[in-house]
């Protein structure tokens, strides 16, 4: 059995130094070693910042010792809120950065793709680049860009891309854009509510405006277990049939997109009641393991997992099995 991550994610420096040179968020400062993500949320950095930015010896020698065979490596957020320009610039820089590393490393990273979503042209182009020539798996976005979020129908040519390369899109979170919780700060705006918040409004958008009627073969990806929203469905599904929606354009219950479209990973959420809730009503063929990375302690991820209580061909599934559905198999790893 091989241990695939599809949850780990990096820098590369180009997109630090971009955050550097900035005066409006998001940007960092060396002397404070914060970045200011709005204009009251800031997030502390310290070992984090140097973990995302160790991509050789120190992560690799983790993944040894935990057992991770394979890791998807994503761009943490910032790339997409830059000015379009830049962001098309430090884009390609961080992808040319990560295929570098599936290079020195073969099959030790697979690459995830970060684009320049200001210019869908550009984004879409890059896309074809990452998966074509340079072998990326995924496209890895979040869950809004600033003003607009994945959900807006501008966004929809990229989604359609990914289905017709066969990659999977990882939508993961980001703070939300002028949240009620932004002054609770950012333990809660952040990992605490606020990212769990604003991915399910994104989703949920996206269902209900009709993506994945539109792009059938389209899969996406969510991280913690499904971000609440298991718990979520069937009071959805239920409320969606009792009551009339002239706006809702899914065709099928809210439920199905997620046993046909919707993976979602363990990252982050290591309760045992969470992803027994999440077995039950999605089926473990639709959970993957994700380490979340250097945000979560990768041991504690591990550990949970092998301490949940599956059989070993179930176990074999999470970690590797239900991989291949999205394309990724262990021969790549």
């Amino acid at each position: 059995m091989k241990r695939i991550d599809f949850e780990n994610h990096f820098y590369d420096q180009s997109l630090i130094d971009a955050l550097i040179a900035r005066t409006e968020p998001p940007y960092y400062r060396r002397e404070t070693d914060l970045i200011t993500w709005s204009d009251s949320i800031t997030m502390p950095q310290g070992i984090l910042l140097k973990r995302l930015l160790d991509v050789d010896g120190g992560r690799l020698a983790l993944m040894d010792q935990l057992g991770i065979d394979c890791a998807v490596l994503s761009c943490s957020p910032g790339a997409e809120q830059l000015d379009t320009d830049e962001s098309v610039r430090i884009c390609r820089a961080t992808n040319d950065a990560l295929h570098a590393l599936t290079r020195k490393y073969p099959g030790r990273y697979l690459g995830s793709a970060i684009l320049p979503v200001k210019d869908v042209p550009a984004a879409m182009s890059e896309l074809e680049r990452c998966v074509r020539d340079l072998g990326f798996v995924a496209w890895h976005t979040h869950s809004n860009y600033g003003a607009t979020s994945p959900d807006d129908p501008r966004y929809r040519p990229l989604f359609k891309k990914a289905a017709e390369l066969g990659v999977y899109v990882y939508l993961h979170p980001q703070l939300a854009n002028a949240s009620r919780v932004d002054d609770c700060g950012f333990p809660v705006a952040g990992p605490g509510l606020g990212f769990t918040m604003d991915t399910i409004t994104t989703l949920t958008r996206m269902i209900v405006g009709g993506l994945f009627d539109e792009i059938p073969n389209l899969n996406l990806m969510l991280g913690h277990l499904g971000e609440a929203l298991p718990f979520l469905l069937e009071r959805m599904d239920n409320r969606l049939k009792f009551l009339p929606n002239a706006k809702a354009k899914n065709k099928r219950d809210f439920s199905y997109y997620f046993h046909h479209n919707i993976y979602v990973t363990t990252s982050g959420n290591m309760s045992p009641e969470a992803f027994e809730c999440t077995r039950r009503v999605l089926g473990l063929d639709r959970i993957l393991f994700g380490s979340d990375y250097p945000f979560e302690n990768a041991g504690d991820m591990v550990k949970f997992v092998d301490q949940l209580p599956l059989t070993e061909g179930e176990r074999q599934a999470l970690y590797e099995d239900n991989a291949k559905k999205l394309g990724v198999r262990a021969e790549s790893c």
